[in-house]
């Protein structure tokens, strides 16, 4: 054979160990060992009688594998062997000893087989008793491998080997080989995981909030040849947290795959002492298995903690967290005056009213002001969803006496929240202020109210806006200016409005200690004097108007019994009883008619004469037998006599004339304490 046919695989074996020899410092490439003993099938050369010229024989060598970390599909091969063959017909035998590199390829199927094939060549030494010889040799072959763990693996496979001479092929043959193989990098492969988090900053106020919702999100890739498998990540700022918040689990992370995780935390309560922003040190930490062992990566982060009183407008209902209506102050402050309420004016529009009244005029005689915060200007931060606000919790606005239209809505929902009054925010363009729940019905409001457009429907119930801000002018104007700004915010479509429980639902309310705010609660004498004057001013301006006219209407037109009902009505929601019974039965004095008998009924009740109730709505009833007004009232003074066998027949036939009036009957249990020791009656089904 002439020497071009074994300089080319001399030329590779040579390139090929240079080349590994290069690429084998690099921490990104694998480079595995294998110890692989060989079973030596020979092919040729064969003897004249077509004999093989070798039986099979054996050996073993070590081998080494480079993949590249840039290239990890393809393989770089080295390695020294020795084989024995015996000679056929002979009693010597045939000594190889190989030297050589090629390149192959790799495929993975799955996270621990790998698929093989390799070519190339080296230099051989072939040693009989009649001497040595040196030549080239090439080869090719194919096999599997099978991952025990991050370092070792099983290797099976085949290989075609041609030993050359200058003449022809000194021998031919197949070597079947199985081994183990040690990865050299395996011990520090696995911890090639990427983590790049991305943390927003934390505000106290929501500390539990953060235990549903992420703080933050961490992207993870795997930046491995194999999978992760068991992926647990964990999050834990130990100055604040009793310990880490597991985040997520993920199943297996893919090689070169990524995963975004959201960042959990579950806080203590001492973040809630945080009164200025801070930085704290953090970490995210990372257990997975990467081919069997267990590993784990950490990664420290900074997480940076607002104060206390801080918060985004990014959504508008997390204001209601603010509104801490179990704090003692506030329940103090909240339940005195609303005890005054229930106690004047009883009977007038309803109690939800006159507390929320009363409220307001407690804070303007506690001497509460309108302040604006040049720092943090609501109307200004308002308008970004990443700029950071300053909210005073209730306590704090009740000791300094003056906030930000913010700061006196939080408070005002708060006293409302604590005497049991529903609250909603009312967001216009730059402002946001309260509204209440009235305690009316849609029909009812259009009855009791002078003017339809200062009280607002929403789903079913009448809300009464308040212009916290204006507490200094009194509830009238504050009421009047809040109804005027949702007219004009709702006609520009620029308005939104949250109920302050349903906000809760999503943002907890949080108390702070008050931490030595002393608070002197206004003096009760002032502020039921005041409380008795603004609710005067709310009945006459409610009444006067209407009730000259009705009036009017009466003396012009001879005094019909519509006209005199109505104004009955117009008295006895203003707890006006007497002229309001003085009116019903002028009425009845022009006709018998069910609207007079049954608003008597109502008087009676009110004022707690249940028999004589009784005898109204019965007599209301012989006149028009389905009345459900009627069967209504009537149910509610049997209750109030504990006639539950006549109250048992009233309530099955109002079922049967009307679900919808039976379904308003709330009458507690038998054994249970009558309604009106309870709470104060209050009638929303006057006929006209």
């Amino acid at each position: 054979m002439s020497r071009p046919r074994f300089l080319a695989p001399a030329l590779i074996a040579g390139a090929s160990i240079l080349f590994a020899s290069q690429l084998a410092a690099q921490a990104s490439s694998d480079l595995q060992l294998s110890l692989v003993p060989t079973v030596a099938v020979p092919i040729g050369p064969t003897l004249e009688d077509g004999l093989p010229f070798y039986g099979i024989g054996g050996g073993g060598g070590l081998e080494g594998e480079l993949v590249p970390g840039f290239l990890p599909f393809t393989m770089l091969r080295f390695g020294v062997d020795a084989e024995l063959l015996p000679i056929n017909r002979s009693e010597g035998g045939l000594t190889l000893v190989a030297a050589g590199g090629g390149l192959g390829a790799r495929l993975r199927a799955g996270a621990r087989f790998t698929f093989k094939a390799w070519g190339g060549g080296g230099i051989y030494m072939g040693m009989v008793e009649a001497g040595t010889v040196r030549n080239p040799f090439w080869e090719a072959g194919a096999g599997i491998g099978l991952r025990l763990g991050p370092t070792l693996e099983l290797t099976l496979g085949g290989r075609y080997r041609d030993f050359l001479t200058p003449t022809g092929s000194l021998y031919r043959g197949v070597s079947i080989a199985a081994g183990v193989g040690y990865d050299l990098a395996g011990a520090r492969k696995g911890g090639s995981i990427r983590m790049e988090p991305s943390l927003r900053p934390i505000f106290p106020l929501f500390y539990t909030w953060y235990d549903d919702n992420p703080a933050g999100e961490l992207v993870l890739r795997n930046d491995e040849s194999s999978p992760l498998e068991k992926v647990k990540v964990s999050f834990e700022v130990k100055q604040y947290m009793d310990g880490p918040r597991v985040c997520a689990e993920l199943p297996r992370l893919a090689p070169g795959a990524s995963a975004s995780v959201p960042v959990f935390a579950l806080f203590n309560d001492q973040i809630f002492r945080v009164t200025e922003g801070t930085k704290s040190a953090g970490e995210i930490v990372v257990e997975y298995f990467y081919l069997g062992s267990a590993r784990t990566a950490r990664y420290p982060v900074t997480v940076t903690v607002n104060n206390r009183n801080a918060m985004t407008w990014d959504d508008d209902r997390k204001a209601a967290a603010f509104v801490a209506a179990k704090n003692p102050l506030v329940l103090a402050f909240s339940k005195s005056v609303a005890s005054a309420a229930r106690r004047t004016g009883s009977g007038t529009a309803t109690t939800e009213i006159r507390t929320a009244l009363g409220l307001l005029e407690a804070l303007r005689v506690h001497g509460l002001g309108y302040v604006v915060d040049p720092a943090t200007p609501y109307e200004k931060l308002a308008e970004s969803d990443t700029a950071v606000d300053f909210l005073q919790f209730p306590q704090q606005t009740l000791a300094y006496k003056a906030g930000d239209c913010d700061d006196l809505s939080v408070l005002y929902a708060a006293l409302l929240e604590a005497a049991g009054i529903r609250s909603a925010f009312v967001l216009v363009p730059g402002h946001v202020y309260v509204a209440f729940d009235s305690g009316l019905s849609p029909d009812a409001a259009r009855r009791l109210f002078a003017n339809p457009s200062e009280w607002v429907e929403r789903e079913g119930t009448a809300w009464i806006p308040v212009e916290v801000t204006l507490v200094a002018d009194g509830f009238l104007k504050s009421w009047r200016t809040g109804a005027r700004e949702w007219r004009e915010a709702e006609r520009d479509a620029t308005l939104a409005f949250f109920e302050t429980r349903k906000a809760w639902e999503l943002y907890e309310p949080v108390g702070i200690a008050d931490e030595g705010v002393a608070v002197m609660l206004p003096d009760s004498a002032r502020v039921q004097a005041a409380y008795e004057a603004e609710l005067a001013r709310f009945v006459s301006d409610q009444t006067s108007g209407r009730i000259a006219a009705l009036t009017a209407a009466i003396g012009s037109g001879g005094g019909s019994e519509v006209d005199l009902n109505r104004l009955g009505i117009l008295y006895a929601q203003f707890g006006q009883y007497d002229e309001a019974e003085a009116r019903f039965v002028e009425a009845l004095g022009r006709r018998e008619n069910l609207a007079s008998l049954v608003n008597l009924g109502n008087i009676s009740y009110l004022r707690d004469e249940s028999r004589e109730a009784v005898g109204w709505y019965e007599r209301a009833l012989k006149l028009s037998p389905e009345s459900g007004v009627a069967l209504l009232g009537l149910a509610r003074a049997l209750y109030e006599l504990e006639d539950f066998s006549a109250l048992e027949s009233a309530v099955a036939k109002l079922k049967a004339v009307s679900p919808e009036l039976a379904a308003r009957l709330e009458l507690p249990g038998a054994s249970t304490a009558r309604a009106s020791d309870a709470a104060e009656k209050e009638i929303d089904t006057w006929t006209e």
